[in-house]
């Protein structure tokens, strides 16, 4: 009896190599980037309805950014007429102070899109952090002349 030796077919095999690093790719994906998503949806800023109301914007976001060097400070424009005075008044932006240290970023620099300002559209302003006065997990407090929103998570 003659023994015939059992061959795999190279093309089976290219095909279950590609199913592998197919399988293999979803599965990293989806541990590495899985958890970020639902991360994102639990942010949420108090907001002031007379703040607003003055402002005629809604303050979205306080995040650090730049290897920490800034804090971007996300608004959205409810009334142009009233978020055109914010945003024209460079020399008195809002002031960040962080709750735990104390410290302070209140040197700004707005970043405006245009001219014209629309309802709905978001905008920020970009703060120097000075000394890491601001981190990752702090709590923050934004102070415009006498009004105040406190405790605004930054990311």
């Amino acid at each position: 009896m003659v023994a015939i030796p059992f061959r795999f077919p190279r093309r089976r095999a290219g095909q279950a190599l590609i199913l592998l690093l197919t399988v293999t790719l979803v599965a990293v994906s989806i541990v590495r980037f899985g958890g970020y998503a639902s991360a994102k949806t639990n942010y949420t800023i108090p907001h002031d309805g007379q703040l607003e109301a003055t402002l005629g914007v809604r303050f979205t976001q306080a995040a650090v950014v730049a290897d920490g060097g800034l804090v971007e400070l996300r608004y959205v424009v409810l009334d142009t007429q009233k978020a055109s005075a914010f945003q024209n008044d460079t020399k008195h932006p809002p002031r960040l102070r962080n709750e735990r240290s104390g410290k302070l970023a209140w040197r700004a620099a707005l970043m405006k899109q245009g001219h014209e300002l629309r309802p709905g559209q978001s905008y920020y302003l970009l703060y120097l952090n000075n000394d890491s006065a601001i981190t990752r997990g702090d709590k923050i407090e934004i102070t415009l002349g006498q009004r105040r929103l406190a405790h605004v998570a930054v990311r």
